[in-house]
């Protein structure tokens, strides 16, 4: 596949199934909310479900888009592919939970602080810590510090954007080294010189 052609053909398919992960998550993201509003964000095993089943479609999309360019690629390109991917998840998940928050829910913030702190005080009162050491930790929810985070503002929006990016980063560069793939050279056809 001609260089230009197969920088092109993986832009389209990695837009393309990353607003489909991105659909996805936004899915998952309803289901659970229907469940319980706040499970997704107090829950630690639903978050790590949620990051388990979102690295494993990257992926399968990765590989997916690496069939469809021939079966072969550099590191360098399916890092690009799996980032522009990246990308378009994280646009599409963060615009879902500004819409949620801003429109839909628009306590959501408040609520979640609240369940966040009731559920890291009763896991820091398991885990046997002093009361006053928990208070101490509990003020972080108490002050609106939390809180303020989890507003639906321009700056923390690009903020939860360019965290997401750094975590995709590193994501990609592993998922990028395991779902490359060289096309083996052929050693005596190089080695054998035509002009001779």
């Amino acid at each position: 596949m001609e260089d230009q052609t197969k920088k092109a053909e993986i832009g389209k398919l990695a837009l393309r199934y990353g607003l489909l992960v991105g659909a996805i998550s936004i899915v998952l993201s309803i289901v659970f909310r229907i469940v319980d509003p706040l499970m997704q964000f107090t829950n630690i095993w639903i978050q790590l479900l949620s990051g388990v089943i979102g690295i494993a479609l990257i992926v399968i999309f990765g590989i997916e888009i690496r069939k469809k360019i021939g079966g072969y690629w550099t590191f360098g390109e399916a890092f690009k592919g799996l980032m522009t991917m990246s990308f378009f998840i994280l646009l599409l998940t963060i615009l879902y939970s500004f819409i949620l928050f801003k429109f839909i829910d628009p306590n959501m913030p408040t609520k979640i602080n609240d369940a966040s702190e009731t559920v890291m005080s009763n896991r820091l009162a398991k885990m046997g810590m002093d009361q006053d050491k928990i208070d101490e930790v509990a003020k972080t929810f108490e002050n609106g510090e939390f809180k303020a985070k989890m507003e639906p503002t321009l700056k923390n929006e690009a903020l939860a954007f360019g965290f997401g990016l750094v975590f995709y980063a590193v994501i990609n560069l592993i998922v990028a080294a395991f779902i490359k793939k060289y096309k083996a050279l052929n050693v005596l056809e190089d080695a054998v010189d035509p002009t001779v």
